[in-house]
């Protein structure tokens, strides 16, 4: 204690700008300490847990941790300056200076906390919600708000002549971004409205199809089937018809047409078709539950009897593997046991002799010519 004191009283003879660093770099290294042992021992609490949204959480505040130590370090060697050799106003800003880049962490720290805590939230939820683009920057900028608030309150800027600037330019502003507002807000309706989700896979009415992989404050991407990125504007989406195949289950009902001979036994197609299916059990998308069926539907044809397929599959992705197998299946079935798949015919009715007088090459004989008078 008096090595400290001591040390204390000889660091108060050093120049105010070695004075000023050594209590900054004095303060940030011990702030810095306290906050990596802080980390590291809830990081050793948190890997005995068998959730992984602590050690996201420690993971996201990390640096904005060591930023606001830094912050507090730097606020603390300021307000250790002498009143001599520091004016009152200088002071003041550097204080307002070193305030903000506390707040500034703290800001970002919290916002980050937010957004992985809904999205844990939401991913334990059975609507089937997605922490967004647009709504991770939305929570960013509702917590900038009141870290500006308060950075604008300690410089003693007054807030009422720059809302009535914005309130005479806002008309001029949103006429000029009409279309991007457009776009923001569509982009909130998708989002809210849970219709369509992170992930989903949709169709449009134009013939777009692909997953959502984000929407963002202007447009919806969507990765396509061919791993292609397509983008659409939030506007155009929100007034799409769209086709979710995802939502509200992914499981679907796959139909599979088939066509007989004429001469074939319905009963014993359909027989051997769903011994087919019931042995393809194991195949990964293919559920038993619902049952599968095979209708006499569309019915009869111009030269076969047209039946269908009914099996469900767990979701859209899976029907092409599921139906290049059970064709296969089902084909070898019909050779084996003897079941025909007709040609289309078309029967002719022509008229007696024309088919003979169409394929004899000498043709009629020509009528002979009226003897001319001289």
């Amino acid at each position: 204690m008096n090595f400290a004191l001591s040390f204390f009283d000889f660091s108060t003879g050093w120049h105010p700008a070695w004075r000023f660093a050594f209590v900054l770099a004095v303060g940030a290294a011990t702030l810095a300490l306290i906050v990596w042992v802080g980390l590291r021992t809830l990081h050793r609490i948190a890997r005995r847990t068998s959730t992984t949204l602590d050690d996201e959480l420690l993971q996201a505040l990390r640096w904005p941790a060591q930023w606001t130590a830094i912050a507090i370090a730097l606020l603390i060697a300021i307000k250790d300056i002498e009143e001599r050799h520091l004016s009152r106003s200088a002071e003041h800003r550097l204080t307002v200076l070193a305030a903000a880049l506390i707040i500034l962490p703290l800001t970002i720290g919290v916002s980050r906390a937010s957004i992985i805590l809904l999205r844990f939230a939401l991913s334990r939820s059975a609507a089937g919600w997605h922490v967004t683009t647009l709504t991770a920057a939305t929570i960013r900028i509702l917590w900038a708000i009141p870290g500006l608030l308060v950075i604008l309150n300690l410089l003693d800027i007054s807030l009422a002549p720059a809302l009535t600037a914005l309130g005479v330019g806002g008309i001029a502003v949103s006429l000029a971004l009409k279309d991007t507002l457009a776009n923001l807000f569509a982009g909130f309706y998708i989002s809210m409205a849970g219709n369509i989700h992170k992930g989903d896979l949709i169709k449009l009415d134009s013939g777009q199809q692909g997953f959502v992989e984000d929407v963002s404050w202007r447009i919806t991407t969507l990765r396509t089937l061919d791993n292609n990125l397509v983008v659409i504007p939030n506007s155009k989406l929100s007034e799409a018809l769209v086709t979710n195949y995802s939502y509200p289950s992914p499981q679907m009902a796959l139909p599979i047409p088939l066509s007989v001979s004429y001469s074939e036994d319905i009963d014993r197609v359909e027989q051997a078709v769903l011994e087919e299916v019931h042995a393809a059990a194991g195949l990964d998308g293919l559920l038993l539950d619902p049952a599968p069926v095979v209708r006499f539907n569309p019915g009869f044809g111009d030269s076969s009897l047209n039946l269908t397929l009914v099996v469900h599959i767990s979701e859209f992705t899976k029907q092409f593997a599921i139906q290049d197998l059970l064709r296969r299946r089902i084909l070898a079935r019909f050779r084996r046991d003897g079941i025909s798949i007709p040609f289309p015919t078309r029967t002719l009715d022509l008229p007696p002799g024309s088919l003979k007088r169409a394929l004899d090459p000498a043709g009629p004989a020509p009528a002979s010519a009226p003897p001319q008078r001289s």
